[in-house]
């Protein structure tokens, strides 16, 4: 077994006890809290957290992990590290909150700037989606693995958005003269895992979010068959000086759509 499966195991066996720990608070009353940018926290952000932690340190002490509700390590330290595992202990607290099961646990190995080992565990579906560079990627069940391909260049599209980012969202997919069949509004990272299953064509996200937001979904859909791009037509890069996405657009099939958006000339933000 090389290096990277048994660190994939140790990740799949992280993100399920992690698992156990949201579904087991969220059977019951929990506080919420909110950061400095009004999103919410919980005890089972917290909770899903410190078990990763654990479970990781575990598989190889060596490797560090960044969190998104850890201390920021500044970027002449990360810069040392050769690779280092990139987590969101619970994607999608909104919907947590919500109450509509639209959340994931990510978990991402980064080596080189780009993520080599990606997990994305759904725990009220009871699905786990894993990828490892060119291992391909996989939607794990109790009934067995299914090998994941994403949907040919199809236009019209189906898209898939954010539940909160709606309308910039349509008006993008609209600018760049992408017909729409479908769109699909839906929280958290699930929305790469629908790329990478090939039940949707087109997820952009225009506002700026967090490295760990993406890691695992990039690797996903990269495995699949798509891309994840930020608006200068580059696949995204991790650990970068201040861990932020200025906005990125996944697809299933990203040399024909970056043929389609060159013709057009309607690929910016």
């Amino acid at each position: 077994m090389t290096e990277w499966k048994v660190l994939a195991q140790g990740a799949l066996d992280a993100v399920k006890a992690a698992r156990a720990e949201i579904l087991t608070i969220m059977k019951r009353v929990y506080e919420v809290q909110y950061k400095n940018d009004r999103s919410p926290v919980t005890e089972a952000d917290m909770a899903s957290q410190a078990v990763l932690i654990e479970k990781l340190h575990q598989v190889d002490p060596s490797i560090p992990v960044v969190s998104e509700e850890l201390k920021t390590i500044d970027y002449d330290t990360r810069l040392t590290w050769p690779r280092l595992w990139m987590v969101d202990p619970l994607d999608g607290t909104k919907e947590f909150v919500r109450g509509n099961g639209e959340f994931t646990i990510n978990v991402a190995l980064i080596e080189n700037h780009q993520a080599v080992i990606g997990v994305i565990d759904w725990p009220v579906g009871d699905i786990t989606y894993m990828a490892i560079k060119n291992e391909g990627a996989y939607r794990l069940e109790k009934t067995g693995s299914i090998r994941l391909h994403s949907h040919s260049f199809s236009n019209p599209a189906n898209v898939v958005i954010s539940r909160s980012h709606r309308q910039s969202e349509i008006d993008w997919v609209r600018r760049s003269q992408i017909a729409i069949r479908s769109i699909d509004y839906v929280g958290s990272a699930l929305k790469f895992c629908r790329i990478a299953e090939g039940r949707d064509d087109v997820y952009p996200r225009l506002t700026p979010n967090m490295e760990w937001d993406s890691a695992a979904g990039h690797i996903l859909v990269a495995e699949a068959g798509g891309q994840v791009v930020d608006f200068l037509g580059h696949p995204l890069q991790y650990n970068k000086p201040d861990l932020h996405n200025e906005g990125f657009v996944a697809v299933g099939d990203w040399a024909a759509w970056r043929e389609y958006f060159v013709r057009q000339g309607t690929f910016s933000k």
